[in-house]
């Protein structure tokens, strides 16, 4: 019988534009597997630790590396060169005792790397929020994962909240999408920039509300809220953006 599906190859032309790869040397490349994040916002773990961080010259010394365990994504090790990694991913290599995480810059994601005090932890975007027959309550995050909020938690879609990924629990600082409150623009153009939530309005077409934001430039704009990451009102304790755009 004939294969229904399409083709199972991914041609150099089509990867996203902030892969750094040379794209006209060869016709082929390793695409992301189905996983935590959309292909279009994530990087081949192949792609990232030879043609971004440059941590081996070929794809042979990269599954190697990977085949050998040394490389964890999130505190746990993945050898999978096709594994997706994305908005705030870490990616620890235990035998450099280096860490970075990926974090949104300019239509795209880039490595930043981080010290070992904060490899343990994670900001993450609550994208969904569901109550289950036996009515518990299910936050689904931007990076695949669930958990279950006790009854006293406030935490709503849209918020976002520091993860443990040693303990595997998320934290107690909760961040949200309220007036005065600084957040992240994790898409488009200008993405990576730290902006200023001036009001909020619901939404025509959407369910997500109307956001309106202050840049960095002092202009004002119009933004959906799905692609803000809420940082509330200091600095977190943490990296978020590449160095000099931190605010």
């Amino acid at each position: 019988m004939a294969r229904k599906s399409g083709s199972l190859k991914s041609k150099r032309t089509s990867v996203p534009s902030f892969w750094k790869i040379p794209k006209k040397e060869k016709r082929f490349f390793v695409r992301t597997e189905p996983g935590p994040h959309p292909k279009n916002l994530s990087y081949p773990l192949l792609v990232l630790i030879r043609d971004v961080l440059k941590l081996t010259k070929t794809r042979r010394e990269a599954q190697f590396v990977l085949n050998q365990g040394k490389i964890k994504v999130d505190g746990r090790i993945v050898r999978s060169e096709s594994f997706p990694v994305g908005l705030m991913d870490v990616v620890e290599i235990p035998s450099l005792e280096k860490s970075y995480r990926l974090v949104p810059e300019k239509g795209g994601l880039t490595p930043v790397e981080i010290s070992s005090e904060e490899r343990n932890r994670k900001l993450c975007l609550v994208k969904s929020k569901t109550t289950t027959v036996g009515g518990h309550t299910l936050l689904g995050l931007h990076d695949g994962r669930v958990f279950r909020a006790s009854k006293e938690s406030t935490v709503s879609r849209g918020d976002s909240f520091l993860v443990d990924l040693v303990g595997g629990k998320n934290g107690d600082t909760n961040f949200k999408l309220t007036r005065g409150e600084f957040a992240l623009l994790i898409k488009g153009e200008r993405s990576g920039e730290v902006v200023t939530i001036e009001d909020l309005k619901l939404g025509t077409f959407s369910r997500d509300p109307i956001a309106t934001i202050r840049l960095s430039d002092g202009n004002s704009s119009e933004l959906p809220t799905g692609i803000l990451m809420p940082l509330g009102k200091e600095r977190p304790s943490m990296t978020v953006t590449v160095k000099g755009r931190n605010f």
